[in-house]
């Protein structure tokens, strides 16, 4: 998946996503591992392991705050910013700038959080 179809799905996202948030990992470099098991029932086990730290869990990104300021902080590790929101008749939207960046919307801090972040991700990988 492109990297501007991902920003674009979180933007349009109303809620957060567990499957949203495979999709960044395997962007910024988790790996995910399946390991199956045949016996009396047949099991399945999924694992992400964090490039940096070897970590074994999938961060919940696109439901929490400091797990979106962690991928944040892969892009951008000395940065300022902030987050406000407005809620009107059209629902909720939640606004996020980076550094002198540009401004970033979607539904949830988190959500708008990630799209600064897959933007800043993008602007990395075209720079080489």
């Amino acid at each position: 998946m492109a990297v501007s179809d991902l920003i674009h799905e979180l933007e349009s996202a109303s809620e957060p996503s567990r499957e949203t948030d495979a999709k960044i990992a395997l962007l910024f470099g988790w790996q995910r591992r399946v390991e199956t098991s045949e016996g009396a029932t047949k099991s399945r086990r999924v694992s992400w392991i964090n490039p940096a730290s070897g970590e074994n869990r999938l961060p919940a990104f696109t439901f929490s705050v400091d797990a979106a300021l962690e991928l944040l902080e892969l892009v951008a590790k000395t940065s300022h910013g902030g987050v406000s929101w407005i809620v009107n008749e059209a629902g909720v939207t939640c606004t996020v700038k980076v550094d002198e960046g540009p401004y970033y919307h979607a539904a949830t801090p988190a959500l708008a959080i990630c799209v600064a972040a897959l933007d800043l991700k993008a602007a990395e990988l075209s720079d080489f």
